[in-house]
């Protein structure tokens, strides 16, 4: 690792990871959240968007300030802390493979008042489609970050709601007064509010994306 991308590092104030690529920096930002977070190591990042595109998680906190567990042996900084939608806390790590990991993740299950998920390097590696998938999402959703997509947002979900399943090509024809592009970030908006689900685990990101109904969707 160069001088410059250490002093980098510790300007941003984000730790080493504990990969072979340590040197990749990565500032994202969750459609529900107001500021974007630094995350060292492509694990890291991984890991963000395995858990923006996870349908059991309502809520994901990222920034190390805030995901610190204070044990009696020490302090242990998680990769993620998420709200489940039941309304559980789950906290995540990353099993390397490490000596230091797996130590830290046994401590966590032992000692930490969460419950732990280990995601081994593996598991992320399985999960290839929904990480590039909600990768390009997201960056679909940035590009139109100016624009009011909250109400479009629910308009998103209506019209999967009442057709129960449609194709995100589908719904920017139905909603063709607005440009497709920002119905494509109201549409990304919806999956990660968790109002709408998808197909994004197993098919790629495309006009011909499945929407359909919340899991968590109980209305008739």
């Amino acid at each position: 690792m160069s001088v410059t991308t250490k002093a980098r590092q510790r300007r941003l104030g984000v730790r080493q990871a504990r990969t072979s690529n340590s040197a990749n920096l990565w500032t994202l930002q969750s459609p529900t959240a107001e500021c974007p977070v630094t995350l060292s190591g492509d694990l890291r990042m991984k890991l963000f968007f395995y858990c923006e595109g996870d349908a059991s998680v309502r809520d994901a906190e990222y920034r190390e300030s805030l995901i610190q567990v204070h044990l009696d042996s020490g302090s242990i900084c998680l990769d993620a802390l998420t709200t489940l939608m039941d309304g559980s806390i789950q906290a995540r790590m990353i099993d390397d493979g490490s000596d230091r990991a797996r130590r830290d993740i046994e401590t966590l299950s032992a000692d930490c008042v969460y419950s732990v998920s280990a995601f081994s390097t593996r598991e992320l590696g399985q999960a290839k489609m929904r990480i590039r998938n909600w990768q390009a999402a997201i960056s679909a959703f940035h590009r139109c970050r100016g624009s009011d997509l909250t109400s479009l947002a629910e308009e998103v979900e209506s019209v999967v709601r009442r057709c129960g399943k449609v194709t995100l090509g589908e719904v920017i024809r139905a909603l063709n007064q607005v440009h497709p592009a920002v119905v494509i970030g109201a549409a990304v908006l919806a999956l990660r509010a968790r109002s709408i689900g998808s197909d994004m685990d197993a098919n790629p990101w495309s006009v011909h994306t499945r929407l359909l109904r919340s899991e968590h969707d109980h209305s008739n």
